[in-house]
């Protein structure tokens, strides 16, 4: 009667114990604000399983996205706790942006774990339409953009640089502080031309001034 539980205990006893990090949270969200130029997070983690683990490379894939464990360290015995600090830099990015961490370990079972970071970063100008077009040989005639400041705050746009000799770019305030309107004027449309322009405002925050 009593073989059969006997078994599963000697089965049970032979299974090795599994290494792994196990992290508090896999997935961290996060809202800017508008002051924000980096975004600072940390992802903590305990090692689990009876046995040490070494954490072999931390990759991001984005230049926009720094991370490493706090001091550098790379090995964990079991039942120490460890952080992957991260560093979001925000640069240019708007709305809703989702970027992976992967921490590659010498755990067979556990070889890559991805971690996200989910950050909500709200603009302060609306442009519509966000780009203009005119096809090749068309007649060079002006076209409009608006631009709308959704921000709490009035900000003022001081100049507009086109990246093309041959687009002319002006603007007129119709509601100051909150409305502009752009108008774009190529000289001409006989070749094939890729532009962008630059705004450059007064705004308080630093990363939304150009």
């Amino acid at each position: 009667m009593n073989k059969p539980a006997l078994s599963l205990l000697l089965l049970l006893s032979a299974l090795p114990a599994r290494a792994g990090l196990e992290f508090a949270k896999a997935e961290i969200a996060h809202t800017a604000t508008h002051a924000d130029t980096e975004v600072a997070k940390d992802f903590k983690f305990k090692v689990t399983g009876g046995k040490t683990v070494k954490i072999l490379d931390i990759a991001t894939y984005c230049s926009c996205l720094k991370a490493k464990t706090k001091d550098g360290k790379m090995e964990f015995k079991d039942g120490e706790e460890g952080v992957i600090e991260t560093a979001f830099l925000l640069g240019t990015f708007e709305g809703e942006v989702s970027k992976q961490v992967v921490v590659m370990t010498d755990d067979p079972a556990q070889a890559e774990i991805t971690l996200s970071i989910r950050m909500t970063i709200p603009p302060i100008i609306k442009v519509e339409p966000e780009s203009l077009k005119w096809e090749v040989g068309e007649e060079a005639k002006p076209k409009t953009m608006k631009l709308t400041v959704v921000d709490e705050k009035a900000i003022a746009v001081t100049k507009l640089v086109s990246s093309r000799d041959n687009m002319t770019a002006e603007f007129k305030e119709l509601k100051k502080g909150r409305e502009y309107e752009i108008t774009l004027t190529p000289k001409t449309t006989a070749e094939v031309m890729l532009g962008v322009l630059r705004v450059e405002t007064d705004a308080p925050y630093p990363r939304y001034q150009k």
